[in-house]
């Protein structure tokens, strides 16, 4: 089969035989993902099923909703009086669905051979480096196809962990999905939000959704009485931390850091010497309570530039599967063709413990 024009044109551009900084590649379009950064730094694991990740969760005590006046309560007696007795029976079971997830790119043995590397096993599993090869060598293709790769899967784990769950139905369901616009309505884990006494498995919002259906609206920010989003934020962080909520990550869109800063220039202070030195006119990164106010330019991808969202990755995290974790492959080759092939499998899903800690704000 001949070289489709594609690849004629990727082994031109590294097999020159001159060209400036030979062997180095600047790549352009690669941007910082911290969401996955912070996920996959604190992923756990778990040893299998037959396909649900599940795990118990409790949302009430006692018996009584409105918590007075039944069997559950604490009342006093003497005597022989008659007194009363009750059985617990509010735990509920939250279930994620595992999915496996995969990325794979395929090579000839010529395209190597131009590269200067010899195939010497079946799969291409071992390669032999040709000793002249840097003679004519621009870029390792072989390399390049391997940090090709790289990237591909941190993108594409990155856009799921992000995701609602609709873009990919065999894929995760991400964080808009667990943390929602909305969070009086939808499943999760398995259990409906909307159901009266599930009101703990909702995340708090400050969104235009949930200000339609009687929550909290879009935070509209002003520098006046010591900044309108700051303040809510001082608030906010009050119910968060709540029911043992610990926010430890605030990842936000590049509008929403402006508003911050803006706020923040408006009614702080820049320097204890006035203006009497060398002045620098930017400010240093942002924390609120200590935690880094991340850019995550995913959400300026997703049109979400306005967007915030606090979560306590004690909560939520990914879950991977014990020895399904950036599984590495190297198929056999059709025995017909002289291809080699490589793949990462991984197989999880992102799971959530506890909702009424994590937040999703928009600014208007």
């Amino acid at each position: 089969m001949a070289f489709q024009a594609t690849e004629v044109a990727i082994i031109a551009n590294a097999a020159l035989d001159y060209y400036f900084d030979k062997g180095k590649l600047y790549l352009q379009d690669i941007q910082a993902k911290p969401l996955l950064d912070k996920m996959w730094g604190a992923k756990k694991s778990f040893s299998g099923g037959k396909g649900d990740i599940s795990l118990g969760v409790k949302g009430k005590h006692g018996t009584d909703a409105s918590g007075g006046g039944g069997s559950d309560t604490v009342a006093g007696y003497t005597h022989d009086d008659t007194v009363s007795f009750y059985t617990p029976a509010n735990i509920q079971r939250a279930a994620y669905q595992w999915r496996e997830h995969n990325i794979g790119l395929q090579m000839t043995h010529t395209e190597l051979k131009i590269d200067g590397i010899s195939v010497v096993d079946t799969n291409g599993k071992k390669t032999v480096t040709h000793s002249k090869a840097e003679e004519h060598r621009l870029a390792s293709l072989l390399e390049d196809k391997l940090e090709d790769m790289t990237e591909q899967w941190q993108r594409g784990m990155n856009n799921l962990l992000w995701d609602d769950g609709t873009t990919d139905a065999k894929g995760l369901a991400g964080i808009q999905h667990l943390i929602a616009e909305d969070p009086t309505v939808g499943t999760v884990g398995g259990i409906n939000r909307a159901t009266a006494g599930n009101e703990f498995w909702r995340n708090r919002a400050a969104t235009a959704a949930h200000g339609l259906a009687g929550g909290q609206g879009v935070i509209t920010s002003a520098v006046t009485n010591g900044g309108a989003l700051l303040t809510f934020l001082q608030a906010e962080w009050r119910q968060l931390r709540r029911f043992g909520g610990k926010p430890n990550c605030f990842l936000a869109g590049s509008a929403f850091l402006e508003a911050m800063e803006t706020e923040i220039r408006a009614n702080g202070n820049y320097s204890f010497t006035g203006f009497t030195q060398k002045q620098d006119g930017s400010m240093g990164d942002m924390h609120f309570k200590g935690v880094p106010v991340v850019y995550d330019p995913s959400l300026d991808d997703l049109s979400l530039e306005k967007r915030a969202y606090i979560l306590d990755t004690r909560r939520i995290f990914l879950d991977m599967m014990e020895g399904e974790v950036m599984h590495h492959h190297n198929p056999a080759r059709p025995a017909d063709k002289y291809v080699i092939y490589r793949s990462i499998t991984n197989t999880g899903q992102l799971v959530m413990t506890q909702a009424n800690c994590h937040s999703v704000i928009d600014i208007a």
